[in-house]
């Protein structure tokens, strides 16, 4: 469901000036809550959630994809955003990051660093990061999650 939303609304936040991060189901209160994450580099405003929430509400009027009620949310990525998507990780490049594993690695199971991206190498994908150890490949069928850490010092 939240792939094919993906597909169906990407186009029309691209005609807004905007990308579409990501579309998650999810729910709050017991409540189900359908999230759209859009992204531009130099910022969101809050005329562009506007923009995209108009848009994206009267493509679900159309289509209803979803039965019953629901609460359509339309945000910026926030500053420690977890990245599910392949397009994050290009988005997102260059920014401080953690990654956590499911089993250990050098008897880790966390690691920081800065995002270098998605690799794929033998059939196998890896997550790049740059380290103060140097460049990390981490197997992606390892990685439960990677999370961007903010840094006070650096400009978004």
């Amino acid at each position: 469901m939240e792939d094919r939303l993906f597909l169906d609304f990407e186009p029309m936040v691209r005609g807004l000036g905007l990308e579409l991060l990501d579309v998650e189901l999810t729910s709050e209160n017991r409540r189900p809550v359908l999230r759209a994450t859009i992204f531009r580099p130099e910022g969101v405003t809050l005329d562009d959630c506007a923009a995209a929430q108009n848009v994206l509400s009267e493509r679900l009027d159309e289509t209803d994809p979803i039965p019953g009620s629901y609460t359509l949310e339309v945000s910026s990525p926030g500053l420690e955003r977890t990245l599910r998507r392949d397009k994050e990780f290009e988005v997102f490049k260059g920014m401080p990051c953690q990654a956590t594993l499911f089993a250990p690695v050098d008897g880790k199971r966390s690691f920081q660093g800065e995002l270098v991206g998605l690799e794929e190498d033998g059939g196998k994908e890896y997550v790049v990061m740059q380290t103060p150890g140097g460049p990390l490949r981490l197997e992606r069928s390892n990685v439960s999650k990677v999370k961007l850490l903010y840094d006070q010092d650096r400009d978004l």
